[in-house]
């Protein structure tokens, strides 16, 4: 008969023994991909940016603007006449809500209605951009991206003090007309970038900005659900992917492996250190090793796979270039570069679609956050481009 000591003592044997084998069977597992082919870049989004010539118009009398051209050219195609253009009433109040979000004072309406000056229009347009109204409407529109909060979520949505910060920035970004490029690196890279600034520090809360759980026992859990979410966000923010189905299982119909997910999160790897019962608002750059990056089995933190090196994502890397850094902060820059490099074929047109849609309405494609396979086809593509 087996006393309860050996009982105990034969339970741990077992259960070290299962772990072990379970380890090794971690290293074992191989995960495979199918290579991008010419089939898979075919699709209108993958493809290569290109200047289109201005399309002929029966018209030329209306177009105003390169853009006038695409237009005219769909409703001629159409048999459909361009409508009448709006009273001067109409125009300042529709430019108004468009810009600020705030209707024109009455003497504002009338002052533009006495100006019969060829470039009255485009004044009010300038003396709009250049209102700090203009930074704190369309900020909205990006924080909405960012899953800005200035709570934590979840059920103890504990507030974060220092939240509001990231939102200063995004406002004073947009008043000051800063680059979209160096928008977007700012807040992938920007402690890499300008390490002596410190807005270029908070820019980075943008990847930080999701739900989060502080309290959580694992905080190894934590740093998976932020890393996954983060990852999430940046596909669907800055291409228009579901970048989030990969964690998982090769996308259903993008063509985004489970290994370009974790390729993709392994640049943002080392410089995320949750402490417990603390918020995280910004990447770390500096600090001590982190684990080498893995492929998560099915999603699972629990089930750490083979080892992935961070990479460009493939669909959309037509250069076919390579990460040159080995230092993990510079590999994250060297991100934050290609994901903003004039040839890039999603970036541009995601930002440009996205405006287009906060001005008329509706998107160019009618999907905003969805680039891939099964988003809606531009109905202009040209003027994407």
């Amino acid at each position: 008969m087996i006393s309860h000591n050996m009982r105990f003592v034969l339970s741990i044997a077992t259960l070290i023994f299962a772990c072990s084998s379970s380890l090794k069977a971690e290293e074992a597992v191989k995960l495979s991909e199918e290579p991008i082919t010419e089939a898979d870049r075919e699709h209108w989004s993958f493809q290569p940016i290109k200047r289109p010539a201005l399309p002929a118009v029966k018209n030329q009398t209306w177009p105003r603007t390169p853009i006038d051209h695409f237009i005219l050219a769909e409703l001629e195609s159409a048999e459909l006449q361009p409508a009448t253009e709006a009273n001067r009433t109409t125009l300042i109040r529709r430019l108004y809500f468009d810009v600020i979000g705030l209707p024109p004072m009455p003497e504002e309406v009338e002052t533009f209605l006495a100006d019969q000056s060829p470039d009255a229009y485009d004044k009010i347009v300038d003396r709009l951009l250049a209102s700090k109204h203009y930074g704190e409407r369309w900020a909205q529109h990006w924080l909405d991206l960012a899953r800005f909060a200035e709570t934590d979520g979840y059920e103890h949505d504990k507030v974060r003090p220092d939240a509001w910060k990231y939102r200063d920035w995004v406002i004073k970004a947009l008043n000051e007309d800063m680059p979209y490029d160096q928008f977007v690196r700012w807040q992938l890279a920007g402690d890499v970038i300008a390490p002596e600034n410190p807005e270029a520090k908070i820019a980075t809360a943008f990847c930080l900005s999701g739900p989060d759980m502080p309290d959580i026992n694992s905080q190894e859990e934590r740093r998976h659900t932020l890393l996954n979410e983060m990852t999430s966000t940046i596909g669907s923010a800055f291409m228009a992917l579901q970048m989030g189905c990969a964690q998982c299982h090769d996308h259903k119909y993008d063509p985004i492996s489970t290994i370009d997910f974790y390729r993709m999160r392994a640049f943002f790897e080392p410089a995320v250190k949750p402490v417990k019962n603390r918020s995280v608002t910004m990447l770390a750059s500096i600090g001590k090793p982190v684990a080498p990056s893995r492929v998560m089995i099915r999603g699972d933190w629990r089930q750490p796979g083979p080892r992935v090196q961070p990479a460009f994502l493939r669909v959309a890397n037509l250069q076919e270039q390579a990460v040159d850094a080995d230092d993990s902060s510079q590999q994250r820059r060297e991100y934050a570069f290609w994901l903003t490099q004039h040839n890039h074929p999603l970036t541009s047109r995601v930002i440009v679609n996205r405006i287009w849609q906060h001005h008329f309405g509706r998107g160019l494609s009618a999907t905003p956050s969805d680039f891939g396979l099964m988003g809606d086809l531009p109905t202009h593509p040209e003027l994407l481009d």
